[in-house]
């Protein structure tokens, strides 16, 4: 497409924009709503809507080229993300729950359930490339200087000539050993067929018999294959299966992909030129108006001063660098270059005046060190002589500062819940799909971390807890976030810092150096592993030693010290939370995110990616869907090892004349433990405790009395 396209995108953005805007924002107020589900609709309405004009948004900032215009609509776009998240929040209020089903909307809108899920912005990570490159070398260099090299083993004695015969002997015999074996071989089997002909009493073959019967074999393999090329042309047609002329990308696709990636050099060239034109503009405006600027800001702050004195008898104190200084003097101006000229005018006028030059006078304390008086302790800085590379490198070299593996959101497969809205009408919690977990991650982590602006004006969120069976793809969606928004990796789960930073000192340094090198290289991930273990109930004997438990106070007490404009998030994962304190929890983590098992239609998806993933081809032999119903108590984790002790190397040469088998991945499925019942049941258990559990609990028994008061009156009439 063309530039002229996406501007012509942009218009019809703004358009719908500005309609939901006076929707939201009518001349008269609007009625509160405490019908719980049409409030939800309503919100649910208005989060979809934004969602599409997100997307089209994303898309035209992304292959827009024009400078001034790409800077409004990054604005636009933050501004509408910042809209999304407050909706999220908002729903999460209304149902009391972190999963929402939309398919009633969806219908209305004429949408499908892809339309439903928020784009991620590329612009997170092209943004930031050269920083994410710099690093990458930065963390290659740390890594290649601490590895240890590996010492040149002794030199190798020369042969002598009677070895060499020797070997080179040996070499032969064995060469003529194999000769021999496999022209035996093949006498034997001549002579099994020769015994075998004539035990069935069949007459050999003469030259012309032979060849009408391999011509009747070739032409019935020939007449197959046409059959099934047939027979897959038809299905393609009908839409049954995928065309095999549109798997390849066709000549148009490959036109329109390079279209795309020539506007994002172009962007890069004209932000370059636009930047340099701004320096050299300013530069000479500066050299022509600056002198006369500066003069007449000086009248202007000095009849102010003298203004002042007439009035009170003194000269007044000069306005705080937190208050603005002399901006709060002048409308439309840009003061910051003679603050500190008229802080010295301004003593010299003093001492003339007042003559205050022999005193000794105390000088006020500012407004901002008796607000951090008044406001409590402030953070101290444990390494202030230490720079930013050597914190860098001593996270690097202890193993708390990590590389992320390069795993996208889209890596994390899987289907939407068709039935949600259905289901929780009749009374039934549906189970959440893969699709709502990564909506859910792409909302709480990636559009938070991935732009400054949102991070600052949407609802704060500085903690994220995955909760869920082992092998459901935990630990990948922390990958994936940082992945997305090229955030810096640091692992504080309790096994990772065994033996590191001892002592009560030790830990403050530890949490100190995390935090201060996160805050100062945003966005940042600081990811805790087996989460339940830092709130353990009771730790058990077998673990006392590594004393889990080290980050319980000083945890919560970081947390607190984030801003609301820091991009950076505690994401914590475990698959027992049951077996942490459930108050100490769930104050650490803020968002609570349950992970079930995926279900039938997210496990089909999950093993058509991975096969066709490791190398492995799809066909009519392999049953699809009964490996997602068979493998229906198992996770994401079991599927994916399944599918790579299958798939090995010598299986992938043997795919073409032996097609895979449902009960080849089956075989190795079942020697997994699958995701029993019970623990299903103490994970919903566990949930119904935590805060946003008890209010969805207290609602539904409110709602369950409500009914039942209802009907007892009914009865009462009768």
């Amino acid at each position: 497409m063309s530039s002229r396209t996406y501007t012509k995108m942009w218009l019809e953005s703004q358009a719908s924009l500005k309609d939901l805007l006076g929707q939201e924002l009518p001349s008269q107020p609007l009625q509160t709503e405490k019908d719980r589900r049409l409030l939800f609709h309503m919100l649910a309405t208005l989060f979809l809507r934004y969602t599409q004009i997100l997307r089209s948004l994303e898309t035209c900032y992304d292959q827009i080229v024009h400078p001034q215009k790409r800077l409004v609509l990054q604005h636009v776009l933050d501004g509408v993300m910042g809209r999304v998240l407050e909706l999220k929040n908002e729903m999460v209020e209304t149902e009391l729950s972190e999963y929402h089903y939309m398919d009633d909307v969806l219908q209305d809108l004429k949408l499908t359930p892809a339309d439903m899920e928020v784009p991620i912005p590329k612009y997170f990570v092209n943004q930031r490339a050269k920083a994410l490159k710099e690093r990458q070398q930065v963390l290659s260099k740390i890594l290649t200087r601490v590895e240890p090299s590996v010492p040149p083993g002794p030199p190798r004695p020369a042969m002598l000539q009677g070895e060499a015969v020797q070997a080179v002997q040996m070499a032969e015999r064995m060469r003529q050993g194999c000769l021999r074996a496999t022209f035996m071989r093949e006498i034997r089997r001549d002579e099994e067929r020769a015994r075998r002909a004539r035990e069935s009493g069949a007459k050999e073959l003469d030259r012309e018999q032979a060849a009408i019967c391999i011509q009747k074999v070739w032409k019935g393999c020939l007449q197959r294959r046409c059959t099934k090329l047939e027979r897959e042309r038809e299905m393609a047609f009908i839409g049954m299966v995928p065309d095999p002329k549109a798997l390849g990308l066709s000549a148009a696709v490959l036109r329109a992909q390079l279209g795309e990636e020539f506007r994002r050099l172009r962007q890069a060239d004209y932000e370059a030129e636009y930047q340099q034109a701004l320096v050299s503009i300013r530069e000479g405006l500066y050299e022509v108006e600056g002198p006369d600027m500066k003069e007449e800001m000086k009248e202007q702050l000095r009849q102010w001063f003298i203004e002042c004195h007439d009035l009170t008898g003194h000269f007044p104190e000069f306005p705080d660098e937190e208050l603005g200084g002399s901006s709060i003097l002048f409308v439309d101006k840009t003061p910051e270059q003679v603050d500190e000229l008229m802080r010295e005018e301004l003593q010299l006028l003093k001492l003339a005046v007042d003559r205050e030059e022999g005193k000794s006078h105390r000088a006020k304390k500012s407004s901002k060190q008796q607000k951090a008086k008044k406001g409590g302790r402030k953070e101290k800085d444990l390494t202030p002589d230490r720079t930013l590379d050597s914190l860098y490198e001593e996270l690097v070299l202890q193993g708390i500062l990590k590389q992320a593996q390069h795993i996208q959101l889209a890596d994390y497969t899987g289907d939407f819940c068709y039935l949600g809205t259905t289901l929780r009408t009749a009374g039934i919690e549906p189970t959440p799909s893969v699709m709502d977990i990564r909506q859910n991650i792409a909302l709480y982590a990636i559009l938070r971390l991935g732009s400054p602006r949102v991070c600052e004006l949407a609802p704060l969120v500085k903690s994220v807890l995955l909760a869920g069976p082992a092998g459901t793809g935990k630990k990948m969606l922390v990958h994936a976030v940082c992945t997305e928004t090229g955030a810096n990796l640091f692992d504080l789960s309790p096994d990772n810092l065994v033996g590191k930073y001892p002592g009560k000192a030790g830990l403050s340094m530890l949490m100190h150096m995390v935090f201060k090198v996160a805050r100062l290289m945003q966005p940042s991930v600081i990811w805790v592993g087996n989460a339940e273990k830092t709130f353990y109930k009771k730790v058990p004997e077998e673990e006392k030693q590594a004393d889990p438990k080290r980050l319980k106070r000083d945890l919560p007490k970081a947390l607190k010290l984030l801003k609301p404009e820091d991009r950076v998030l505690l994401v914590g994962t475990s698959d027992k939370p049951y077996a942490a304190d459930v108050k100490a929890l769930c104050k650490a983590y803020e968002r609570i995110l349950l992970i079930p098992r995926p279900d039938y239609a997210s496990r089909y998806v999950t093993w058509q990616h991975l096969i066709k993933k490791y190398g492995g081809i799809i066909t009519p032999a392999l049953d699809v869907s009964a490996l997602a119903k068979l493998s229906d108590s198992y996770s994401q984790g079991h599927v994916a090892q399944a599918v790579q002790l299958v798939l090995t190397e010598r299986r992938l040469l043997q795919m073409l004349k032996k097609p895979l088998c449902a009960g080849e991945f089956l075989q190795l499925l079942a020697k997994a433990d699958p995701i029993f019942s019970e623990e299903e049941k103490m994970l919903q258990d566990w949930y119904m405790r935590t805060p946003l559990g008890k209010r969805r609990l207290k609602a539904v028994q409110e709602s369950t009395d409500g009914k039942a008061t209802k009907g007892k009156e009914k009865k009462g009439k009768k």
